[in-house]
């Protein structure tokens, strides 16, 4: 049985209710949109303690479904000021499962700075005073078990800035972060630093006498899946084999999204990490960040010593860390980047700050070494440049006053430029979540040779069905990667919605996947327009529509009107 943790922070109390049969089809993003839209008030401050902070794991969570264990996390969002849902690789999502629990929902505000220790059965409210002040490496440290999935938030979560995210830990206790949309804040405002999972229970995901169907239709969809020639160079490279690739289509953030190539892209590539790793120990072009993951499209990066220096930077990273501010050293970004982890805060938004210090004057391009000591400027909270750095790129921007701030609801852009993507371009402006690439990232691909990505035309088609696609993807809590393959292989669908049939014991016809992702979808708009949000919300900055690219002369034209047509409520 999947069952709803309540958790009151405020008079310390739990109960473990039946998940209403109503919601027992869904999961993740799917089960916390439906969550919030009932229980919380959309124009409820959202770091008060009317807004309620959800962890679910998808529906397929702690099954044999390959890559099946990302854990998805939502609450009103006090960057964007609408719904959020943010997920994360890790043990979180498998943990949760196996202890029956189909969400965890945070009400209320702790007294005092709380840990919680989770499990099947109990919960147990801890004083976190010893945690206070703690980056999240230190928190792991102090928090490990034999067995156990840890969350936490670190100094920038304790303050409340808004680009702070929520750090899950993986088997082997790296960090993941489920960083967008501030989060890591709303942890903060219900004075909760930490909580434990119980990572040894096992409780049955999947009937007995369902399992040998369900396990060969697992099977049929993992072959199908790692057939594609998509994810053997994900193994070997991982997402950083997007930094050469988006450079040479002209699309990789750089200096502000003022170009669209970056001259020293190969230092900040896969193929550079690929070299590195033949001369330094322990570090790894493949790793797990889940259990179950068939891909392995993370990374342990180390140092000339072989000491670690992040476990796993990606390409959103290196673009918006690193092409997006010319910074062309490596070692630097993964610096960058793990100084991001350990104060708990979203690289893409730490990314487009940075960035707009230097458009302001304030920081000199490519100087990696000065935005590091800025990042770091985070963690005490006591300096005007580190508070307005780790509340994002938007509070930057307008504090320096820079006119080209690149965001949708108050959120960075992904490492995408629109006026090359512009199906992107229209998930950007029109994600419920603000402007969020996995949402529905238009790439080109040889299965679909017809589509054009530089076209005005048919870009809000694409990017609806997309949108539709990943929701629904984000409600079972498959990792995106491997969902690409269905996009390419439609006929992939069919054992993934077998599984999905077979453990909710419902026929469910061949568009579930479009459908489901609708009905999130639109569960999520209404919730954004009761919170004030309108269409004059879901626009691109102007100065995509206005300067052209010089990489491929194009400016962002895709017709409003057709934009506008996404979110009509």
């Amino acid at each position: 049985m999947r069952n709803i943790l309540r958790i009151d922070l405020t008079n310390r109390q739990f109960a473990f209710e039946p998940l209403p049969e109503n919601l027992k089809h869904l999961g993740g993003r799917g089960l916390i949109s439906s969550i919030l839209a009932n229980e919380v008030d959309p124009k409820t401050d959202p770091l008060g303690e009317g807004n309620k902070l959800i962890f679910a794991p998808g529906l397929l969570a702690g099954t044999v479904v390959l890559n099946s264990g990302r854990c998805s996390v939502g609450a009103k969002s006090p960057l964007t000021k609408g719904i959020m849902e943010a997920n994360s690789g890790g043990q979180a999502a498998r943990a949760m499962a196996k202890n029956g629990i189909a969400a965890i929902v945070l009400e209320g505000s702790a007294g005092t700075l709380t840990q919680l220790k989770i499990s099947s059965r109990t919960v147990v409210f801890e004083d976190a005073a010893g945690l206070k002040g703690l980056g999240n490496y230190d928190v792991i440290n102090a928090l490990k078990e034999d067995s156990c999935a840890i969350v936490s938030i670190g100094q920038a979560g304790e303050q409340q800035l808004t680009a702070a995210g929520i750090m899950m830990t993986t088997k082997d206790l790296h960090p993941r972060m489920a960083a967008r949309g501030g989060l890591g804040a709303v942890m903060g405002s219900k004075n909760l630093k930490a909580f434990v999972l119980d990572d040894t229970a096992d409780q049955p995901i999947v009937p007995a006498d369902i399992k040998k169907k369900f396990t060969a239709a697992a099977a049929r969809l993992s072959k199908g899946v790692l057939a594609h020639p998509l994810m053997q160079g994900l193994e070997h490279m991982g997402t950083p084999v997007l930094v050469n690739m988006i450079n040479e289509m002209g699309a990789l953030p750089t200096q502000n999204f003022a170009k669209g190539r970056f001259e020293n892209a190969e230092a900040l590539s896969a193929e550079h990490m690929t070299n590195l790793a033949q001369t330094r120990p322990n570090f790894k072009m493949s790793h797990k960040c889940m259990e179950g993951c068939m891909v392995s499209c993370s990374n342990i990066f180390t140092d000339e010593a072989g000491e670690v220096v992040v476990g796993g930077l990606e390409y959103e990273t290196l673009a918006l860390v690193g092409s997006n501010c010319m910074i062309d050293d490596i070692d630097m970004v993964a610096q960058i980047n793990r100084e991001c982890n350990d104060v708990g805060v979203d690289t893409m938004e730490i990314g487009g700050a940075l960035a707009l210090f230097m458009e302001a004057g304030k920081l000199a391009w490519g100087d990696g070494k000065k935005a590091l000591e800025l990042v770091k400027q985070i963690a005490g909270g006591t300096t005007d440049a580190g508070i307005m750095l780790g509340n994002g790129g938007l509070a930057t921007g307008q504090a320096l006053k820079v006119e080209r701030i690149p965001h949708v609801k108050g959120r960075v852009l992904a490492g995408y430029d629109p006026r090359v993507l512009k199906g992107t371009g229209v998930t950007y402006a029109t994600s419920p979540t603000g402007a969020d690439h996995t949402a529905g990232n238009a790439l080109p691909s040889p299965a679909n040779p017809d589509y054009n990505p530089m076209a005005s035309q048919g870009q809000t088609q694409v990017s609806m069905f997309l949108q539709n696609h990943n929701a629904t993807v984000d409600t079972l809590g498959i990792c995106l990667f491997p969902m690409l393959a269905l996009l390419d292989i439609p006929d992939l669908k069919a054992p993934l919605i077998e599984c999905v049939s077979l453990l909710t014991g419902t026929t469910l016809s061949d568009d579930y996947i479009d459908q489901t992702g609708g009905r999130i979808l639109a569960i999520e708009r209404k919730f954004n327009a009761g919170a004030g949000l309108t269409a004059k919300d879901d626009r691109l900055p102007g100065f995509f529509t206005r300067e052209r690219i010089e990489s491929t002369d194009t400016v962002f034209d895709v017709p409003q009107e057709e934009i506008d047509t996404i979110n009509a409520v």
